[in-house]
């Protein structure tokens, strides 16, 4: 993307989230929202789809740096200059690739998140065994993903801006259900700001 489109695409994402809010819902505290669900967030980081660098930013506020991986370059070019104007740039290390397969060794992270990707997704594998491969022994994972209502707003924003917003098969009951078979509990679950979040830990050894 050139710089112009990159200013035009930050231009229209501000317009989407003022819409959200003048529908009542403030996507960056739904953010906060989701993050304040892991406690005391502690490094390595690994977020797992970029978009807008939502979620990114808001974890490198409050773990001082955060690896972030999408397969869009064009997106994250958005989330790195959102970076640069939220002052966080320098504390996010963006990585273009595929989830399916992370170009990550094992056990490379103690927190690895996820916010509203589990309904772009096919199927729960391979990306949750993915993430589950690079958490550290006694890490934690942290998904938020829309509740029914935040998906029923989400897709009139869509309507309004005359697209459609596709839901997948893969729900936050699917992605429990895999993360226990592969050996994670859960230890917290919250909702909220039109949100499920999970909180899982793995085995400490």
């Amino acid at each position: 993307m050139t710089p112009d489109e990159i200013d035009a695409a930050l231009a229209a994402f501000d317009r989407h989230l003022e819409r959200y809010r003048q529908a009542g819902h403030d996507r960056l505290q739904a953010v906060r929202f989701v993050v304040d669900a892991s406690g005391t967030c502690t490094g390595p980081v690994l977020d797992v789809g970029t978009g807008k660098g939502l979620l990114a930013i808001e974890l490198a506020r409050r773990t001082g740096h955060v690896t972030t991986i999408d397969t869009s370059a064009d997106e994250q070019q958005i989330a790195r200059a959102r970076a640069w104007r939220e002052g966080v740039a320098d504390q996010i290390t963006f990585v273009t690739g595929d989830a399916t397969s992370l170009p990550f060794p094992d056990s490379a992270f103690t927190l690895v998140t996820m916010m509203n990707v589990l309904h772009h997704l096919t199927s729960s594998s391979p990306v949750l065994d993915e993430m589950v491969r690079v958490l550290a022994p006694g890490g934690h994972v942290l998904i938020g993903e829309f509740d029914q209502q935040g998906f029923d707003l989400v897709a009139r924003v869509h309507r309004e801006e005359g697209r459609v917003h596709p839901v997948g098969p893969v729900t936050m009951a699917v992605a429990r259900r895999t993360l226990l078979a592969l050996g994670l509990r859960q230890v917290k679950s919250s909702n909220g700001m039109l949100h499920e979040v999970a909180l899982f830990e793995a085995a400490s050894g």
